[in-house]
């Protein structure tokens, strides 16, 4: 069984270095061999006084400018996206053609085509693509799973989250943040680090969708949103209200939620500036000494409070530890001969079209859409009806 795995990133932002990094350095069983991007510069440059660079602190590492030539010569195992969100699609599909294995960031896909292309593509070659959903990782995620899985929630039925988070700063460091199109601004495009745990809880996929957007008030900008509200429903009824906004004056943490169950009822907050920290609650009719609402020392890492007992937080990194978290079940999937990754392309597709949906939706003034996925046979007509990009 193989146990040593070659591994190459392409995208070399503030992500893309500190993943690379962190994965090579901490995950066992990975060994760096290639790093690409077209800017050198974020490759042999210092990223700060007394840092070392990239280069210097892999040395072992080859730098390519072309993504191309990086898949033909570095011999790898694994390739990384680390690429702006709009575009991971066509990197995956150039290493899965070469028979690697990929782990790609969310969003899986900018559009429809890419969706058919990708999900067309995965079923015919070797390599398992696995989802990089940080939320996934969380350990009040982990929590509210276990929870789900041992009947104490019953059956989820009305579900809320938001992701309320200030990109201004943002812009000028990642410039695909700023509004520059109409369809592609719209934050409600990037709904997976919210739909991802909640799908976790449901058999069924989303099949409808409203949504609404604020327009732009805070900054006046043509094509900027600032908060966007979409409601989805499943063909059973099971509703889902997400708020998304990247412009706003908040002073909040960026994610929560709220899961009403039929036997109990879970909910995340962020936290509400610096004097109220995040909370995560909890009650059940079906659980002793929780039929009041009942607080949980579950917070963003995975490796505390016996959630995931055997992993060591020892060496922990990004997002509270739930990147390294996503970055070993991976690996013991891959040392497995597993078939599947432990998030697959299925996952990251019905948490990323509901967003492309909710855009269109949108622009047709919350008018009531239907949601397909490639694996339906309606979603080929799709393709030819919404042509946004």
């Amino acid at each position: 069984m193989k146990t040593e795995f070659k591994l190459g990133v392409v995208g070399l932002g503030h992500r893309g270095r500190s993943m690379f990094l962190n994965v090579v350095k901490h995950i066992d069983g990975i060994v760096g061999a290639a790093a690409c991007d077209r800017t050198p510069s974020l490759w042999f440059n210092s990223p700060g006084e007394g840092q070392p660079s990239l280069a210097e602190s892999l040395p072992g590492v080859t730098f390519f400018e072309d993504y191309d030539e990086m898949l033909d010569k570095a011999e790898l195992d694994i390739v990384m996206v680390e690429t702006p969100a709009d575009c991971h699609a066509d990197f995956c599909a150039k290493a899965l053609k070469k028979g690697l294995h990929v782990f790609s960031d969310i969003p899986s896909v900018r559009t429809l085509e890419e969706a058919a292309m990708l999900w067309e593509l995965h079923s015919s070659v070797p390599g398992m693509l696995m989802t990089g959903a940080t939320t996934m990782g969380w350990g009040f995620i982990l929590a509210l799973q276990d929870f789900h899985r041992k009947g104490l929630l019953g059956k989820p039925y009305f579900m809320e989250a938001e992701y309320i988070h200030d990109c201004r700063s943002l812009w000028e460091e990642t410039p695909w943040r700023k509004p520059l199109k109409k369809w592609s601004s719209m934050p409600i495009r990037y709904c997976t680090h919210s739909l991802g745990p909640l799908l976790s809880l449901m058999d069924e996929d989303l099949r409808t969708v409203s949504c609404v957007t604020t327009g732009s008030h805070v900054t006046d900008q043509e094509y900027a949103n600032d908060q966007m509200c979409a409601h989805f429903q499943t063909a059973s009824g099971v509703t889902v209200r997400l708020s998304n906004s990247f412009i706003n004056n908040a002073r909040c943490g960026l994610h929560s939620f709220r899961i009403f169950g039929t036997e109990g009822y879970f909910e995340h907050l962020s936290s509400r500036g610096r004097r109220y920290p995040e909370r995560t609650m909890f009650n059940s009719n079906l659980l002793c000494g929780t039929s009041e609402l009942t607080e949980l020392p579950a917070g963003f890492s995975p490796y505390e409070s016996g959630i995931r007992p055997g992993y060591s937080s020892g060496n922990s990194f990004g997002h509270g530890g739930a990147d390294s978290f996503l970055w070993e079940i991976f690996m013991e999937a891959l040392r497995s001969g597993a078939k599947e990754p432990p998030i697959p392309l299925r996952a990251g597709l019905r948490m990323t079209l509901p967003g492309l949906y909710a855009a269109e939706s949108a622009i047709r003034s919350g008018k009531v859409l239907t949601i397909h996925y490639p694996w339906d046979e309606e979603f080929t007509a799709d393709l030819r009806r919404y042509t946004a990009k």
